[in-house]
């Protein structure tokens, strides 16, 4: 498995961050005005094979800005570690204009 790092934030003080490590193993934090406790536990086999496909899928990740005057939430995915980490900030209208974007985000979501 490649480490993973999916952040959003949003309005309200919404937060969503999850992190897999190399390993399988995860951590899900919530959060709004009410703190929610962090989760974890390890994917499946299934999860893991269906991020890597998704992965393999999305490849290098085309930009998607927030468009100027946008009130939406903005997230963050970071993909592998250290040097060879891509980065990737988005805005949430990018899941609807990119497929394979919105397949893996959605993949994140469920853990």
């Amino acid at each position: 498995m490649v480490p993973i790092k999916y952040q959003v934030v949003g309005e309200e003080e919404y937060a969503f961050r999850l992190e897999i490590d190399s390993s399988g193993e995860y951590a899900v934090h919530t959060g709004t005005y009410t703190t929610q406790k962090p989760r974890s536990g390890n994917l499946t086999a299934q999860q893991t094979a269906d991020l890597m496909a998704a992965i393999t899928a999305l490849k290098i990740p085309q930009p998607h800005p927030m468009p100027a005057g946008a009130n939406a939430f903005e997230s963050k995915l970071v993909i592998g570690e250290g040097n060879d980490a891509i980065v990737y900030p988005f805005w949430e209208g990018a899941i609807e204009e990119d497929a394979k974007l919105r397949t893996l985000v959605r993949l994140l979501e469920v853990i």
